[in-house]
């Protein structure tokens, strides 16, 4: 009879100790999710809205109208390894013909690879869709780039991150451009 009680009472504190652990996971994860809000960045006619753990960033194209990045991964030049870039270029020609020789000048350089092209909408409007990878020395990072036309200028809304780290933030470009205002 003892034997069956405490093979009971052990069941039981285990249990316990499983259903608060669990419990506890659950609590930090909505912990960490429950501090995020939706900011807003507008610039050049394009109004973005993105989750709080990212940050308004510095680029290096001298084309970027406003650059964000995941905070944690923001360098002290202030440039994000895992970023999002909106640049507007002057278009040399038509559009299509503009950004698909961009990308086919881009396939001659090996360090360059061309993932996936396409069509798709972002704002209401028809656009370009390009996957490339690059390498840079020893960085290897992945890059989504959606490109439109307003105004007689390509527009490039580009996500980029190490290949590593790119679908596990890819959801944040995917929200940025369902949300993307183009007035």
């Amino acid at each position: 009879m003892k034997n069956n009680f405490l093979k009971g009472t052990i069941m039981t504190v285990a249990i316990l100790l499983f259903l608060i652990s669990a419990v506890s996971v659950v609590s930090a994860e909505n912990d960490d999710n429950s501090d995020l809000s939706v900011l807003t960045l507008s610039k050049g006619g394009i109004t973005i809205q993105y989750p709080s753990d990212w940050g308004v960033s510095q680029a290096k194209s001298n084309y970027s109208i406003m650059a964000i990045s995941k905070i944690d991964s923001i360098d002290a030049l202030g440039i994000g390894q895992v970023n999002i870039n909106v640049e507007k270029k002057p278009i040399e020609g038509e559009f299509y013909s503009f950004v698909n020789n961009s990308y086919k000048s881009m396939q001659k350089d090996t360090s360059f690879q061309l993932v996936s092209s396409g069509s798709v909408s972002v704002g209401g409007k028809d656009a370009l869709e390009y996957v490339y990878t690059s390498t840079q020395g020893t960085s290897e990072k992945e890059h989504k780039a959606v490109w439109f036309e307003k105004g007689g200028q390509a527009y490039v809304i580009m996500y980029s991150a190490p290949i590593d780290q790119f679908e596990d933030n890819l959801y944040v470009f995917d929200f940025v451009l369902s949300q993307i205002q183009i007035t």
